[in-house]
């Protein structure tokens, strides 16, 4: 079973109307310190692990 969750889904999550730009945004280039998120190929679509789905929660709460 796929656990992950696309970038739209955080964004209805967190009440965004921006299509998850924002959160996007984060993903390409992340301020927390943590460093990049890994595993993601250009041009395609952001599908997260739950930690990395924990991760923007955290950025974004």
């Amino acid at each position: 079973m796929d656990e992950s969750i696309s970038v739209a889904e955080l964004a209805d999550e967190f009440g965004h109307t921006d299509a998850g730009r924002a959160i996007r945004a984060f993903l390409r280039s992340p301020d927390d310190g943590y460093g990049p998120f890994a595993g993601h190929l250009f041009r395609s679509l952001w599908r997260l692990s739950p930690e990395q789905a924990e991760r923007v929660r955290q950025r974004f709460s």
